[in-house]
């Protein structure tokens, strides 16, 4: 049975090229985070967007602040996998959280179309305030330099 929703946020913390993505959800006033990758937070983010555009819903949540994630929030586990869909004639989307372990068991989460709305611009505002990319080989550029391999760089030290 999915769980309903007070609040659904995905964000980072820690430094640009050694950030941690969450996805932090509040159920009945507890916060749980779910390790997730910088890809995975993009992914859901966009198929949210999706979603709402086909239902005419964009900005929906704009009221909304969904906050940020929060370094001492306890992880569920790391994401493997996400479901994300709507129930026809509703305000409600379903969210289904599965780990890289088969052990453990999937969540499942009801979440308004506002929510998701919410969720979906501030994950991508986070998402995209990481590292520059390389003009010339899209790769994240650190600080201390960049090895293009455009350039015949080495990607021996690269971080994704």
């Amino acid at each position: 049975m999915a769980m309903s929703v007070e609040r659904l946020a995905g964000g980072a913390v820690g430094e640009a090229g050694h950030r941690v993505f969450l996805l932090e959800l509040v159920v009945d006033g507890e916060a749980i985070a779910y390790l997730i990758e910088k890809l995975q937070v993009a992914a859901l983010a966009e198929e949210a967007q999706n979603l709402l555009q086909e239902r005419n819903m964009i900005g929906a949540g704009l009221s909304l602040d969904p906050g940020g994630v929060h370094a001492e929030t306890p992880v569920a586990f790391r994401v493997g996998g996400l479901e994300l869909s709507v129930d026809e004639g509703t305000d409600v989307a379903e969210l289904v959280i599965h780990s890289t372990e088969p052990a453990d068991p999937s969540a499942e989460y009801q979440v308004s179309l506002a929510q998701l709305d919410g969720f979906a611009r501030g994950a991508l505002v986070v998402v995209a305030g990481g590292r520059p990319q390389c003009p010339r080989c899209n790769l994240a550029m650190d600080p201390e330099g960049h090895n293009c391999p455009r350039t015949n760089g080495d990607l021996r030290s690269h971080r994704p």
